[in-house]
């Protein structure tokens, strides 16, 4: 098995100083991957903004909550009114 290993890494190795495969590995990133990760990044944007605001928005109720039931002094009492912020929107 290491006798394979060792093979395929010496293999890999030329390949990887190569200049004609290094071209080519380019070529495939610009051409190929570099588009499909922007694609990617356009889609994902919109839900990743929508995450932010709503974490934004559940640190301002917890921040409330925790405001009006210090979790310390009753913790009981903050867990329950920070359920209710966050359920039903405040």
């Amino acid at each position: 098995m290491t006798l394979l290993r060792r093979a395929l890494f010496m293999a890999a190795k030329r390949a990887a100083s190569d200049p004609h495969i290094q071209a080519k590995a380019r070529e495939f990133a610009r051409d190929e991957v570099a588009p499909r990760v922007k694609d990617a990044i356009e889609r994902a944007a919109p839900v990743a903004n929508r995450a932010k605001k709503r974490a934004s928005a559940a640190a301002g109720d917890l921040r409330e909550a925790a405001r009006e039931h210090p979790p310390l002094d009753d913790p009981k009492a903050f867990l329950a009114d920070a359920r209710r912020r966050m359920t039903r929107g405040g």
